[in-house]
């Protein structure tokens, strides 16, 4: 005996429905989140504000020391989440290396290379080097320029 074929819904039906309520979700979700960025900030960060920059005998500028750190004044520089930095250098010239170093800790333990959107260069110049952390995700940063 033959299986009685069974009538299949028109998709041309639910499309347009289907579509309506994912659009409804996502705008429902998107709204939930509220601002992802927090508290982002663009500024200039000057000279002063990182007192335990050093530039060594070869040349290459340093704005913090590597771990471990032992005062509280040289901890790594605040890298908010959706900020944009353009950073006081004394190089005097436009530096051909430019290495950000992020970490979750302030004092530097378990950095890595600033990679990805974390770390963004976005243009350098003789007196600064601008970047910018496109996470939402608070980092602190070390650089490097030579």
């Amino acid at each position: 005996m033959p299986h009685p074929k069974m009538p299949m819904p028109s998709s041309r039906r639910w499309w347009p429905l289907t579509l309506l309520s994912l659009l409804a979700l996502l705008g429902t979700w998107g709204t939930a989140c509220g601002d992802p960025c927090g508290e982002a900030e663009d500024r200039l960060v000057q000279m002063g504000e990182l007192p335990c920059n050093m530039t060594n005998a070869d040349g290459v500028w340093e704005s913090h020391p590597l771990p471990p750190i032992a005062d509280e004044q040289c901890y790594w520089f605040e890298f908010r989440g959706c900020s944009k930095y353009e950073i006081e250098h004394p190089l005097g010239q436009t530096p051909t290396l430019v290495v950000g170093y992020t970490s979750f800790d302030p004092d530097g333990s378990f950095s890595t290379l600033g990679s990805g959107n974390s770390f963004v260069i976005e243009g350098a110049n003789d007196s600064t080097v601008t970047v910018r952390n496109a996470q939402n995700q608070l980092f602190y940063l070390r650089l490097v320029l030579e």
